[in-house]
C-alpha cells in the first residue's frame, strides 16, 4: 500500500473486459515527504477519486478479483481510498531527510 497523487485519467478503446465500466487513473507514488518516488503507474479507481486527489493505492494477489467478483482480473493496483490529510511524526521524517532523492 502507498500514497499517491492522481495526475490524470487513462482512456483505452480496446481493453480487457475486466476494465469495462471502470475508471483507470494515472497516479504518481509519493514519499512521506510528499515527493514523487518513482514513475507514475495506472490504477483502477474503486472510490471515485479525481485528478489532484491524494489517494491510497493497494495491491495484492486476488484483491481485484475479490472486490469486483471477476474470476480472471488482470488488475494489479486499486485506488482504495481518498486521503484528506496525513501526519508523520518528526522522528520518522528525519530518517528520510538525509536520503538522496
Amino acid at each position: 500500500m502507498y500514497i499517491a497523487k492522481v495526475i490524470g485519467k487513462v482512456v483505452s478503446l480496446t481493453k480487457h473486459q475486466a476494465y469495462n465500466n471502470r475508471t483507470l487513473l494515472l497516479v504518481k507514488p509519493l514519499s512521506l515527504l510528499n515527493e514523487v518516488v518513482r514513475t507514475p503507474t495506472i490504477a483502477v479507481d474503486y472510490v471515485g477519486a479525481g485528478e489532484g486527489d491524494t489517494v491510497l493505492v493497494g495491491a495484492g494477489p486476488g484483491v481485484a478479483q475479490e472486490i469486483f467478483q471477476i474470476n480472471n482480473a488482470p488488475i494489479r493496483e486499486l485506488v482504495i481510498g481518498i486521503v484528506d490529510h496525513f501526519d508523520v511524526p518528526d522522528e520518522i521524517l528525519n530518517q528520510y531527510a538525509d536520503l538522496p532523492t
